[in-house]
């Protein structure tokens, strides 16, 4: 009985090593260009930072005023959900779709490169905007934009980028070096599947960004700021 037992567990936790493994294997395939999209989000985070305190006073100003008519739409409940909702979802996806269809070309690399940089300067600039406008009370602000939203799509962007230079990389091979055109087919298969699931965290990404968040923040005005 206890080694049919032993047998069973045995069994069960090769099986969740093979699941967690397989999940590694599709969230880092290249350890080498996993550790350049991590740092090329952490360069953008902090030069979007950098950035938004070193305008100009007239373009503080205006960030500040942004921020705050954000602020307000939320706390008066001026916001479209449903408008906020699908244009989230659309850039979300604008952004997916392009660094996925560069992905499949030669020169596709620094346009994937740019995109995730881009797209990390914004997140940084914009978790310092809030500082900005409200002090130590922004740092609050700025957690649940990151945490309700905005991590998971840069997470998102950042696997679909290593994926797409993962694959101009192999079409370079393939057209340079004559490698085995079933590599690309194969690797192909993958490239849509990717596709797909970071689609449907792009759009869970939207929902607790234009659902959740507003919520949230509402809540953080009433008891600090």
């Amino acid at each position: 009985m206890n080694k049919n037992n032993n047998f069973e567990y045995n069994f069960i936790g090769e099986l969740m090593i093979n699941k967690i493994n397989n999940i590694k294997s599709i969230v880092l395939p290249n350890k080498k260009i996993n550790f350049f999209a991590i740092c090329l989000i952490i360069l953008g985070v902090i030069i979007g930072s950098v950035f938004s305190n070193i305008v100009g006073l007239n373009d503080k100003n205006l960030i500040i005023d942004k921020i705050e008519l954000f602020i307000d739409n939320i706390d008066n409940n001026n916001l479209n959900s449903i408008l906020s909702f699908k244009n989230s979802i659309s850039i979300n996806l604008i952004y997916i779709i392009i660094i996925w269809v560069f992905g499949m070309t030669l020169i596709g690399i620094p346009f994937c490169i740019f995109l995730l940089f881009f797209k990390s300067f914004v997140l940084g600039f914009s978790i310092s905007a809030f500082i900005l406008t409200y002090g130590y009370k922004g740092i609050i602000l700025g957690i649940l934009y990151l945490l309700f939203g905005q991590l998971i799509n840069i997470f998102v962007l950042m696997i679909i980028t290593i994926y797409g230079i993962m694959f101009s990389f192999k079409l370079i091979k393939l057209i340079f070096k004559n490698n085995n055109s079933n590599i690309i087919a194969k690797f192909l298969k993958n490239y849509c599947l990717i596709l797909v699931i970071t689609i449907l965290f792009s759009i869970l990404s939207s929902v607790l960004e234009t659902f959740l968040l507003p919520a949230l923040i509402k809540l953080i005005i009433k008891l600090f700021v």
